[in-house]
């Protein structure tokens, strides 16, 4: 029985031996991120740099981040783009009251309210304006105050209207909300009515750039619809994330038409920005000029091309590309001993799907402290995937035909000897 139990506990160990070279080995490149502070028990968060998107999936789901033991460190991607939205929920109004001269309403969010951060108040009456407060609880019985000070109003005049409905409040979960409007005091005679109060998620997110300088290539002379035209093809080295170019041009004055193409296939390029560069004469010479795309891409290449009619090619002394930051936040749980290592360059791995990024919001709540990752560093203990078997011995394909070719002149040959065997008894 011993000798037996032996070889599985040794396949077993083999295997979980496996698994861990695996968790390294499986990516060819690795850089160190580390931070001046320490490497304590923290949030931390860092911009994935360039070097590390030009060699990562379009959607970064190969990154992986272990600690100073090998082990994986949950972690959460935020794309630094500018946002302004608002979700609203679907909510339930009820115990409306009257106290004073102030009504109250009490919205009932939801079993698993979301977070929410914005109430949105319709009331009966014109030019006023009203103070208002609004409350959370999770029972509906112990209440805390979200905010006291909020204001809304309305006013008309010759057609005209101008209002503001809308009162935020610090972030919540509160399943319950408790709004009330106090009656303005200039113009209200009894307490205002609450018509219908909405609850919303609004996002106002101004976002951050990643920019980086790119050595601006000599221009080619061509023609855009019979017209002179000039193009640059700049080549960013790898597949990178774009959503801008930002031009500083010598000429003093100009008015041209442009149109910006990702170029990785020149059969197809595909049109992202087109408009028309211009600059003022006495208009200040060293002002960039920025071309923003209709969307982000992820692209190598991309064609600016400027259409001159009879004008000479625009100076273009320096080209900067820019997209969105790409944003990493993670959480240390146990000191290290060494600065933690981001994996990258599997093409094939599965997404990782951390329940982390389901916890962001509330670890965004806290103090984060910035850390930074460092150079691009080939990993040694990197094992490619082996290749297809056609793909280490391609010449075996041709052996194979050899034989084939051979086995079935011979069967040939000894049909035809059988043939003319036969035909003289014939």
């Amino acid at each position: 029985m011993k000798q037996r139990v032996l070889p599985v506990v040794l396949l077993l160990i083999a295997s979980a031996v496996g698994v861990a070279q695996t968790e390294v080995s499986s990516w060819p490149f690795f850089a160190e991120v580390s931070s001046t502070d320490s490497q304590a028990p923290a949030v931390y968060k860092f911009t994935v740099p360039l070097h590390v998107m030009g060699q990562a999936r379009d959607d970064l789901g190969d990154l992986r981040l272990l600690d100073s033991n090998n082990h994986e460190i949950p972690y959460a991607i935020l794309v630094r783009e500018e946002r302004n939205e608002t979700q609203d929920f679907e909510t339930r109004i009820f115990n409306k009251a009257t106290i004073g001269k102030s009504s109250e309403v009490t919205i009932d969010v939801g079993e698993e309210a979301e977070d929410h951060n914005e109430v949105e108040i319709h009331t009966t009456g014109n030019d006023f304006r009203r103070r208002v407060s609004v409350e959370g609880s999770e029972s509906g019985s112990a209440w805390r105050t979200l905010r006291t000070d909020a204001v809304i109003f309305g006013f008309q005049s010759e057609g005209k209207s101008v209002e503001s409905s809308r009162v935020s409040y610090p972030t919540s979960r509160y399943r319950y909300l408790r709004v009330r409007v106090m009656a303005d005091e200039f113009v209200d005679d009894d307490a205002p009515e609450v018509t219908d109060v909405k609850v919303k998620m609004a996002v106002h997110e101004k976002g951050y750039l990643s920019s980086w300088d790119v050595a601006v290539p000599s221009y080619q002379l061509l023609r855009n619809q019979g017209a002179h035209a000039s193009s640059w093809l700049i080549d960013f080295g790898s597949r990178v994330p774009c959503s801008r170019l930002t031009l500083t041009i010598a000429d003093p004055s100009f008015y041209r038409p442009f149109q910006v193409e990702a170029f990785d296939d020149a059969q197809n390029p595909e049109l992202v920005a087109s408009g028309n560069l211009s600059r003022r004469s006495g208009e200040s010479v060293g002002e960039p000029k920025l071309i923003t795309f209709d969307r982000e891409v992820h692209v190598r290449k991309i064609r600016l091309q400027i259409t001159d009619y009879s004008n000479q090619t625009l100076s273009i002394d320096s080209i900067q590309a820019g997209a969105a930051a790409r944003e990493m936040v993670f959480e240390l749980k146990q000191p290290q001993s060494s600065p933690v290592r981001l994996f990258f360059g599997n093409a094939q791995i599965q997404e990782p799907h951390y329940d982390f990024e389901k916890e962001l919001n509330a670890k965004l709540r806290t103090q984060l402290i910035q850390a930074t990752a460092g150079d691009l560093t080939n990993n040694p203990s990197y094992v490619p995937e082996p290749k297809p078997f056609s793909e280490r011995v391609p010449w075996l394909i041709y052996v194979v035909l050899s034989v084939s070719s051979a086995v079935l002149g011979w069967i040939l040959l000894s049909l035809s000897k059988t043939a003319l065997r036969r035909e003289p008894q014939n």
